[in-house]
Formats: C-alpha cells, sequence, structure tokens
C-alpha cells in the first residue's frame, strides 16, 4: 500500500530567509546576495524546465510558485532531503508575505493545506505553515468526489477563474494537499493606445503569422546587449514590470539561453537606461500545464524522489518521497495590461541612444515580469509561435 500526500501550490511568497551562504538581511531591504539567490534560481528553473520542451513549443512557467512549493516541501524535509532543497533553492525559503497590491495593481496571494482525515500530520509542521505560510488548513474526507470539487474551486476563485482545475481525482493514497495560488492584474503605466494597434507578421518558428502588434512611442528603460535588445515595461506604481528580450534576428532563443546565467543577466539589466523608444510587440495569451519532475531532478532534487526520502517533520506515518510535480500557468497581454496566474503541484508519496528607438518584437522572443523591490521573478516565458 503507497500513501501519497499531494501538493499543489502557485505563487505567493518573497525571499525573506536564507542559509549562511548567503547574507542574510539585516532590514526589511533585500541584499545583493538575496537578490543574487533568487535570480539564479530563476533563471535555472527556466532553462532547465525550457529543456523538457520542444524548440518550437511556447512556454511559460513561475519560478516564484515553483520557489514557494519547494519551500513549503522543504519545511518538512530532514537529513540529505532537506539539503538538497537548500541547495536548489539557493539557500532560500519563500514564505507568504505581503506582495504590495493596491486599488490599480492585483497582486493577490492566499495559501491552503487539506488533510485527508485518516492521515495525521505533525502538529508543528501544521503551525508552521499557518505562522509562516498564512494557510488554510482544513481536514476532509478524501473518498468523497466533493473534496476534489472543494479544492479545485479554492484554486479558481484564488485566480480569479485562470486555474480552474489542478487535481483530477484523489486516490485512497492520497493524504494531503497544498496549495498555493497567486493571481496577477496589473495596467500599463503607460497603456498601449489601441487606433495603433493593427495587423502585422510575427516571424514564427512554424512559420510567419499574422498577429495584433500593439505600439507605442514613450520613455522606456531600454537596452541593447550582445546584440539583443531589452526593454522594461512598467506597469502602474512602477513596483512590477514585464522585461522583454528580442534575440538577435540570426539567433534563436533557445541557443541564446544556453548563455544566460546570473552575471551576464545582472550586466545586461544594469545597461537598462531611459531613453525614447517606439515599442511594437503582440498581444498574446500562454497557458502551460507542465511536469515538473525532469525540471527538478535536474537542479539537483534527486533524493527526495527517492525510498531515501525524509520527510519526517511532515508526518510519523511511515518514510515519504516525493512524487509528481506539476505547474499550470495562464498570461494574458493586452494593450491595457497583464492578467497572470500560476499554480504549482507536488505530490509526495508514502514508500516503503539619442536618437529615437524602435523595438519591433516581430520574432520569438522571452518576457519576465518581476517586483523591483525584491527582485522577484513571477513570470519567465518565450513565445516562439502565436
Amino acid at each position: 500500500m503507497i500513501t501519497r500526500i499531494f501538493t499543489s501550490v502557485a505563487l505567493a511568497a518573497m525571499c525573506v530567509s536564507c542559509s549562511p551562504k548567503y547574507v542574510a538581511p539585516t532590514s526589511d531591504a533585500e541584499t545583493p546576495a538575496d537578490t543574487d539567490a533568487k535570480v539564479e534560481f530563476a533563471l535555472d528553473f527556466f532553462k532547465k524546465a525550457n529543456q523538457t520542451v520542444k524548440s518550437d513549443e511556447n512556454l511559460i512557467v513561475s519560478p516564484y510558485s515553483a520557489a514557494v512549493a519547494l519551500s513549503m516541501l522543504e519545511e518538512g524535509a530532514q537529513g540529505q532531503t532537506k539539503a538538497e532543497f537548500d541547495d536548489v533553492l539557493n539557500g532560500c525559503l519563500y514564505p507568504a508575505e505581503d506582495l504590495g497590491g493596491n486599488k490599480k495593481i492585483q497582486v493577490k496571494s492566499a495559501n491552503s493545506m487539506w488533510i485527508s482525515d485518516n492521515f495525521s500530520v505533525r502538529n508543528r509542521y501544521v503551525s508552521l505553515l499557518e505562522k509562516d505560510y498564512d494557510t488554510f488548513v482544513t481536514t476532509q474526507n478524501f473518498s468523497d468526489p466533493a473534496t476534489v470539487k472543494a479544492i479545485n474551486n479554492w484554486c479558481s476563485e484564488n485566480t480569479a477563474g485562470k486555474i480552474t482545475e489542478i487535481i483530477d481525482e484523489l486516490s485512497p493514497n492520497d493524504v494531503l494537499v497544498l496549495i498555493n495560488a497567486l493571481y496577477f492584474n496589473a495596467p500599463w503605466a503607460e497603456a498601449f493606445d489601441k487606433t495603433f494597434t493593427s495587423d502585422a507578421t510575427f516571424h514564427a518558428v512554424s512559420g510567419d503569422k499574422s498577429v495584433k502588434m500593439m505600439s507605442n512611442a514613450d520613455r522606456y528603460a531600454y537596452a541593447e546587449y550582445q546584440g539583443a535588445q531589452i526593454i522594461r515595461l512598467p506597469y502602474q506604481g512602477d513596483r512590477y514590470s514585464m522585461t522583454v528580450i528580442l534575440p538577435p534576428s540570426e539567433q534563436t532563443v533557445d541557443a541564446m539561453l544556453q548563455f544566460v546565467k546570473g552575471s551576464t543577466f545582472e550586466a545586461a539589466m544594469s545597461m537598462l537606461s531611459e531613453r525614447e523608444v517606439t515599442i511594437r510587440m503582440p498581444k498574446f495569451r500562454l497557458e502551460s500545464s507542465l511536469v515538473l519532475d525532469k525540471t527538478l531532478q535536474k537542479m539537483g532534487l534527486n533524493t527526495a524522489y527517492s525510498p531515501a526520502a525524509d520527510f519526517g517533520a511532515i508526518s510519523e506515518s511511515g518514510p515519504l518521497s516525493l512524487g509528481t510535480v506539476k505547474q499550470k500557468c495562464y498570461i494574458d497581454v493586452t494593450e491595457e495590461g497583464t492578467e497572470a496566474a500560476a499554480v504549482t503541484s507536488a505530490q509526495i508519496r508514502l514508500t516503503s541612444v539619442s536618437r529615437p528607438t524602435i523595438m519591433t518584437v516581430n520574432r520569438p522572443f522571452l518576457f519576465f515580469i518581476s517586483d523591483s523591490q525584491t527582485n522577484n521573478i513571477l513570470f519567465m516565458g518565450k513565445v516562439v509561435n502565436l
């Protein structure tokens, strides 16, 4: 008999706790080491996830969501298992924290833990998730189909209906579901004028496609780095922004990603400076559903998937091991702004310049949505086909 803990988590946390290999912050402001740790994790996560999809497939992931899921799991891990989580997360945990939402910017975060009525979870673990992750805890009959519906409804409610299902069913061996959900909806600081949106050609990997191309001329943070064009498009309030990276015309997105690491990323971002730019980019909507097991194993999370896994801080009910980790993401980019959501699920089993600049995004590109106060990267993706 195999008992499983099904863990489902979506975006909502900040890196406020780091191991000694990174300097802990001494105030509300984060140190460069914290920032580096988060950026390195986000880039590594995206690159490893990209290795699991075809070169002609669009990709959107949430490093932030994955980090929250892994943090909640690390809280229940011990020994070598915990050490691997710590290494993958670069020494940081991502407990719940105010993400700075207001009347104009919606950044809604919520956590919940659903426990089977025939499974016992350590009180210390429950208390920790309630305190540090602001987690709502409930015990349910997992053999009742209504529980699956309730879990998915909670997920839908906390992502404004964008992620409507994370669990297909609960087997007799499923004993625990953890969910962290985040909904992001923000208007651009300067909206794109719809009257300037027109049909244009996007040179996709699969061939040229006609798309709706938005256009705007304004002062933006912009840079050119090793042939790539980079622009930061702020949302109202300037805390959050979308950064678009357009590779050189002769280079694919995947080829460019091979050379992207923390140092080059930081160098490129440091070159951004405000200037007059005419930006033309397509409206787009992406949805994804990924199994992340290979991604996490490529990042070094191996013991957690094996019989040697130690999740003893979660329960005394036998040895636990990590099963399947999934992530669902959604993003919609229009003239008004951006709407996005994500859910990550993890299953645990009991085992035995001066001139005007023009940037036309008419070929495959990268994008990411980040928080300027913390450098958390909420979403990151590549668009190769429209």
